[in-house]
């Protein structure tokens, strides 16, 4: 998938439909999706964004085959695919990948990593002490949310990939998320964020390491 994108002809970049989740499909998203079939199907059952439930098995496969597809199809680099491997509702293992820059991370019980797929290390994830902004996906669709922010000088970018932006908690000072949530977007980066400060119901997602930052968030987003 990671040589595909690297390499994309026109045709890569049509939609051909629109998928399981709602979202138009492009060939790319099919081509990633259609990869991970040929290689994971024999795991388990395969629930993705693009294609619903696929095969059966006692463990069930989450994938989000291209997330932040509107990303890669403006050639903004923020951009890759996640993957939850979950058994009775539990989420035993996850991976989620950068494709624009090849980072990864990967966790299943106690490993933590972060690798490279430009390189053979793998790294423990630690917290990045000097964050300095937080992400809000969906920040366009929470304008009020968005004023109460600057209200409180809580700095954020929204980059438009929601498991990469749970993947990435400890390196920024928040994560928030605002919309319909759906399982192929946030099952991997969930697991990922589990040892967190964490609030998530219907709509809202929120998870921070700091404590004070955490409950500030909640009082603004939950309260509103």
């Amino acid at each position: 998938i990671y040589n595909t994108i690297a390499h994309m002809r026109d045709a890569e970049y049509e939609y051909v439909g629109r998928g399981f989740g709602g979202d138009l499909s492009s060939r790319i998203d099919l081509f990633a999706e259609k990869i991970f079939i040929q290689n994971l199907s024999s795991y388990g059952e395969i629930f993705s964004e693009e294609s619903g439930s696929i095969g059966e098995g006692k463990r069930k496969i989450i994938i989000d085959p291209i997330d932040g597809s509107d990303n890669l199809l403006s050639s903004f680099p923020y951009y890759g695919s996640s993957i939850a491997l979950q058994e009775n509702g539990k989420t035993l293992f996850s991976f989620i990948v950068n494709y624009a820059n090849g980072d990864f991370f990967v966790k299943y019980n106690d490993i933590y990593k972060k690798g490279s797929l430009l390189h053979n290390e793998l790294r423990d994830v630690k917290k990045n002490k000097f964050a300095k902004v937080g992400l809000f996906e969906k920040a366009y669709a929470n304008p009020d949310i968005v004023a109460k922010l600057q209200e409180k000088k809580l700095k954020f970018r929204s980059p438009g990939a929601v498991a990469l932006s749970l993947a990435l908690a400890r390196f920024v000072k928040f994560v928030l998320f605002i919309g319909t949530i759906r399982n192929f977007d946030v099952a991997a980066g969930l697991h990922q964020c589990e040892d967190l400060y964490l609030f998530k119901n219907q709509s809202v997602i929120i998870i921070a390491e700091d404590e004070n930052i955490f409950r500030q968030l909640k009082t603004i987003v939950v309260k509103d």
